[in-house]
């Protein structure tokens, strides 16, 4: 099922705002937290709630699949260091009961 992005995220995809590339190095698996020489450059919480909405609407499929609990956890497994504390349980709540 696709849904459709609110104005205010389409224009962060029509423009590939900061947003939009942290969402699409998630999904592609090419983030690096030690790109930025002065702090640790972690993905947070909106990252992969935006990571979700662009994966649902059908704009990026990306390497792994934010909707698949094994492929989630496999992405924690690999890459723990890529994620605050909220953006790791940010993750994991769909599957949460």
């Amino acid at each position: 099922m696709t849904t459709i992005l609110n104005p205010q995220a389409m224009q962060k995809v029509l423009t590939h705002s900061k947003e939009y590339q942290r969402a699409v190095g998630l999904l592609n698996k090419q983030w690096d937290p030690d790109e930025q020489a002065l702090f640790r450059n972690v993905l947070q919480a909106a990252d992969v709630q935006f990571a979700r909405q662009l994966q649902i609407a059908g704009l990026i499929k990306g390497r792994v699949n934010l909707g698949d609990y094994q492929a989630v956890n496999q992405l924690l497994m690999q890459h723990d260091d890529w994620f605050s504390p909220s953006a790791h349980q940010t993750l994991l709540a769909p599957f949460v009961d």
